[in-house]
């Protein structure tokens, strides 16, 4: 059976579209259904590490290794770090604790969704270094704004 050239041309020139707009839609589709957290300023997907308070950076998590993210939340476990600031918070020591840390309340950003609540409680239970209960949360888009 003989082919005409032309038929072929026409069959690769549809595949090269198919192919392009199919790429393109998956492209388009994962950076605009991407869920961020809001960072010290910034909107970061996945962040390992949280700070408290971004102008000196003297509390936070990090080493955080999430177990589910979604638009629903996000769940995971990290390390607590505060710096007793003591004479100096230059001199100071940083005290550490392991714990379970929660991100929430979705909302809208330069039309990108993000995680704007954390919430974190020591794995043993016991009180935060420094610290007067077992947990602590904050709103993240109060160290954006």
């Amino acid at each position: 059976m003989k082919t005409s050239r032309p038929l072929l041309i026409i069959l690769a020139i549809v595949t090269v579209i198919g192919i392009s707009l199919g790429g393109y839609t998956y492209v388009h589709k994962a950076a605009t259904s991407q869920i961020y957290a809001f960072n010290c300023g910034l909107m970061d997907y996945k962040p390992t590490s949280l700070t408290q308070y971004c102008a000196d950076a003297g509390a936070g998590v990090s080493d955080i290794k999430w177990d589910t993210w979604s638009a629903d939340g996000a769940t995971g476990t990290a390390r607590y770090a505060i710096n007793n600031c003591e004479p100096t918070c230059v001199a100071g020591t940083w005290k550490y604790a392991d714990v379970n840390i929660r991100l929430s309340t979705l909302v809208h950003k330069g039309g990108k969704p993000v995680l704007s609540h954390v919430y974190y409680k020591t794995v043993d239970g016991k009180k935060l270094p420094l610290g007067k209960t077992s947990y602590e949360e904050w709103d993240l888009i109060s160290t954006t704004m």
